[in-house]
């Protein structure tokens, strides 16, 4: 039997179509995502039936294969054909090393186009959690940490597989870290001065704190400011304010959205920016009061002293 069909071999395969998986989601390319997702879980669940015994990966019509696999039969390379994700899970089911998962067979036929990711685009974005649960069981059956498979999306992937936290924050904890893979990808190889550098320069016209008010639809005064270092790269990032109540001399203001220009980190709407409250460490105004005349209207606000929290 040749080495590409060793458990390592499939092992480190399906490593490398996870991670490939998981940056596709963060580019939010969610039928490549199906594909590697699923491909990584055929490649993980024929390195367990290798680890228990090669033959458990032969074609059962293929007597040849089963033969080959034993080690008793030499055939041409291109000859070899293995069994299929379906079948390879419906294996791993039989002899107890996976539960049923109607999730996880959902994305299998993703993989296969029996389903379309791009139809299903909301339903395959949420195909991280049957993704890392199931490498999660078969990594337990090898005997391997999560971290050998994982490497830098491990952190990411535990917090996903947390249901006790709700499904917005799971969503931005991983977007955070896809958005500081994906920047810190675009500077491998390159000196750290780089990147640095890059940090430094403005990433727009905005000042410290509020420069513009724009006018919404229906007349709604929206504040823009540069208000918060992004959570993924550390850039300075806009923030985007909606009023929320107005006293005579004081309109108030929350954060409605964030947006990184240098990462392109987002979030929209008071779900996940209470997510990202959440998650996020380092400073960022999500409060914020405009002092104004008694006698002027919202949308003839001049900037006064401003208060943040």
């Amino acid at each position: 039997m040749n080495d590409s069909l060793s458990s390592e071999s499939f092992f480190q395969g399906a490593k490398k179509a996870a991670h490939k998986a998981m940056d596709d989601h963060g580019r939010t390319e969610y039928d490549e995502f199906a594909l590697h997702a699923g491909v990584a879980i055929e490649r993980l669940a024929k390195a367990v039936l290798v680890s228990k015994n090669p033959t458990y990966i032969a074609e059962i019509r293929n007597a040849d294969m089963l033969l080959y696999l034993g080690g008793d039969l030499q055939i041409d390379e291109e000859k070899v054909r293995t069994v299929g994700a379906k079948d390879a899970l419906a294996r791993l089911r039989k002899i107890g090393v996976l539960p049923a998962d109607p999730e996880l067979d959902l994305l299998i036929e993703m993989r296969n186009g029996a389903a379309h990711a791009s139809v299903h685009s909301k339903r395959a974005k949420r195909m991280v959690l049957p993704l890392a649960r199931t490498v999660e069981t078969l990594l337990t059956d090898l005997g391997k940490p999560l971290d050998e498979f994982w490497d830098r999306w491990t952190a990411a992937v535990r917090a996903g597989m947390n249901e006790q936290e709700d499904e917005v924050f799971r969503d931005v904890r991983l977007r955070i870290t896809q958005a500081r893979h994906a920047f810190e990808d675009r500077f491998e190889g390159l000196p750290d001065e780089v990147r640095q550098r890059a940090l430094s320069v403005p990433q727009s016209r905005l000042s410290e704190w509020i420069e513009t008010v724009e006018i919404r639809m229906g007349g709604v005064p929206v504040l823009q400011t540069s208000g918060g270092d992004c959570p993924a790269c550390g850039s300075r990032g806009i923030l985007t304010f909606e009023p929320t109540h107005r006293t005579g001399t004081d309109t108030h203001y929350v954060a409605n959205s964030f947006t990184c220009p240098m990462c392109h980190f987002e979030v929209i709407g008071p779900d996940e920016m209470a997510a990202l409250r959440k998650a996020n460490t380092l400073p960022m105004a999500y409060t914020l009061a405009v002092s104004h005349g008694r006698t002027l209207t919202p949308e003839e606000i001049t900037m006064g002293e401003t208060q943040t929290g």
